[in-house]
């Protein structure tokens, strides 16, 4: 499967090495771009760049949480133009996540076919 996020690159913010480093391996061997964050407050500094962003955000991190970096997302125009995906763990709350105006949610744990299916309307969109 060959994906295209034309100009896009993928942003993924979690505090898990685990999960980034299988992410990351995910879309680099689809030929994407990808950064990482292992905070909110990373994310943040790199959401002000000028790359348009597919964002996997998770939301219970150290330093700045998934929620706080979605109510600055909110806030700022500059950065608001972003696509979020929260990763969402057993324990989080779907209802909560829900209510942070983002784009979709994706479990954790989580398979390739996973990530594919999350991102494939940002390919058509590309």
């Amino acid at each position: 499967m060959s994906i295209k996020l034309s100009n896009r690159k993928v942003l993924v913010v979690d505090d898990d090495p685990v999960i980034r480093d299988m992410m990351v391996d995910i879309f680099e061997l689809e030929g994407l771009s990808v950064d990482v964050a292992r905070n909110g407050r990373e994310a943040l500094e790199k959401l002000h760049q000028k790359d348009k962003f597919l964002v996997f955000l998770d939301l219970m991190m150290p330093v700045v949480d998934g929620h706080e970096v979605c109510r600055q997302l909110l806030a700022e125009p500059l950065i608001r133009q972003r696509h979020i995906i929260i990763l969402m763990s057993a324990i989080d709350n779907l209802a909560e996540a829900s209510s942070l105006h983002v784009d979709g949610t994706m479990p954790k744990p989580f398979s390739v076919d996973d990530v594919f299916r999350i991102i494939q309307p940002y390919c058509r969109s590309a």
